[in-house]
């Protein structure tokens, strides 16, 4: 294993939870792709200067045994029928809506609008796309531009099933919402990563083998993005029952023929993160499909990641897939031009970049760990805050100052946590990681632990009126076998 090298002292992050103190560096500087967040509850934040005159945010973590918040479970919700159409059905789990679909993809989409379409009609009218675009600078030129830049490169499979969400809304009674609508529910990612708004920050981890009780795989996940412009309010998890196919879930938003979480019958499981990269085009495959693609079409994951290199892509990500099956992960750094795929204890992963990969386990947060990523990172969006790189030679000396960022520290802490658990690493364990230390963000909008061999989930989605981030409300379990069969 790579030799752990930490960043310059600035500020000290103490951490008690590993036995021997963790202590990293911590040098904040607003950076969208690498911004400082708060802490858990357990940290106090004081102010300095970095030595360069920059202020940042002093976090000494509060010693107890195990510095966590532990998550809460519901682990037998209750599950109401709510509605059906044809093959289709709504169920209530818990707090959650789950809507089954069941069929060809254009009846599955039918089944879709039908059921979900208040829901919709609210996320695009009122909720989440209304706020985040059209109240934020956008323009609908320019969306919709871009939109169809995209669209050139749907599947004719998927739009069909986009235009019967549309026929099952206006079944629903709603006539007012288009199918250039439910296409901007898939494309709308790729429009946010670039301004007005600035990349949100994810931490999607695998891990098995040596580090779980059992030895069985458990990928977690939290998607952390605004939890203020109400996309908490229409979120669904989404199940396809395609016929023919392999069964598969996302945790979503109504309307949405894809997402950003997903697993399928065959024990693959999906997550993905933003990363800042120049190589970005509208002419790709929106990320939305690029995950559904994965979820539909892979039963192992040698095909998962064939079908991400396949693309086209549009712009900078990070993947985490799991197969439960192997057990095994991989983790993949992409953009419209690289693919860069990543297994355990990869030799690109190396203490040349300051990182270090795992035995049974790969984790990845908003920043690349190669070479060739972290100088596409730094020239799309380094040299506005002082980061000036063409090249590794000149990127090298500069890593320090990069190390201090948040998406670094909860790479270096959630590494750090899992090797502190050998053989102790259950879904209990899991979700705590998801909600302590660095990790921990006041806008999640959704967090899950997916256990492909059990076929189960565990998901949180964030409050609303007043905003809850997802790790601080209770986690329910659903069991996916009765649709996954």
């Amino acid at each position: 294993m790579a030799k752990h090298r930490s960043a310059p002292p600035c500020i000290r992050l103490r951490n008690r939870s590993v036995g021997p103190a963790l202590v990293v560096a911590v040098c904040t500087m607003s950076i969208p792709f690498l911004s400082s967040r708060r802490t858990s509850a357990s940290s106090t934040v004081s102010e300095c200067c970095d030595p360069l005159g920059v202020s940042v945010g002093a976090l000494e973590t509060q010693p107890d045994a195990r510095a966590t918040t532990p998550a809460q479970v519901i682990a037998d919700p209750k599950v109401t029928l709510l509605d059906s159409e044809g093959a289709g059905k709504l169920y209530q789990v818990g707090s959650h809506l789950v809507c089954v679909m069941e069929g060809t993809l254009s009846e599955m989409g039918f089944q879709h609008g039908r059921l979900l379409a208040r829901h919709i009609a609210h996320a695009v009218q009122e909720g989440y796309i209304a706020k985040s675009l059209w109240k934020r600078g956008y323009t609908r030129d320019y969306v919709t531009s871009q939109s169809i830049r995209m669209e050139t490169h749907f599947p004719l499979e998927y739009v069909e099933e986009m235009r019967g969400i549309v026929r099952g809304m206006r079944k629903a009674g709603i006539d007012d919402i288009t199918y250039e609508d439910i296409r901007l529910a898939v494309t709308q990612a790729e429009i946010l990563h670039f301004a007005p708004d600035s990349p949100p920050g994810c931490t999607n981890f695998v891990c098995w083998g040596k580090w779980t009780k059992d030895g069985r795989l458990l990928h977690g996940r939290n998607l952390d993005w605004s939890i203020r412009r109400d996309a908490q309010d229409d979120a669904a998890i989404l199940i396809w029952r395609p016929r023919g196919g392999v069964p598969f879930v996302m945790v979503g938003w109504a309307g949405a023929i894809g997402g950003v979480s997903g697993m399928n019958a065959r024990g693959i499981t999906i997550g993905e993160m933003t990363i800042s990269s120049p190589n970005a085009t509208f002419d790709g495959l929106p990320l939305f499909l690029t995950m559904r693609s994965v979820l539909q079409r892979a039963e192992s994951l040698d095909e998962a990641v064939a079908i991400v290199q396949a693309g086209p892509r549009t712009t900078g990500w990070n993947f985490i897939l799991g197969d439960g099956k192997r057990p095994d992960g991989r983790a993949l750094e992409v953009d419209a031009k690289r693919c860069e795929v990543y297994g355990p204890m990869d030799p690109k992963e190396s203490a040349e970049t300051m990182h270090w990969g795992m035995e049974d386990c790969v984790r990845r947060t908003n920043h690349p760990v190669g070479r060739d990523g972290l100088v596409d990172m730094a020239r799309a969006s380094g040299a506005k805050y002082g980061i000036e790189a063409e090249d590794w030679e000149q990127l090298k000396p500069l890593l320090p100052a990069l190390w201090s960022q948040n998406t670094f520290q909860r790479y270096e802490w959630l590494g750090r946590q899992i090797q502190a658990r050998p053989k102790g690493i259950g879904v209990e364990e899991a979700l705590e990681l998801l909600g302590n230390g660095p990790v921990f963000n006041e806008a999640t909008l959704h967090s899950w632990v997916f256990d492909p061999s059990n076929q189960t989930a565990y998901v949180a989605v964030a409050g609303n009126n007043p905003p809850v981030t997802a790790t601080r409300r209770p986690y329910t379990r659903i069991d996916l076998s009765p649709w996954f069969k």
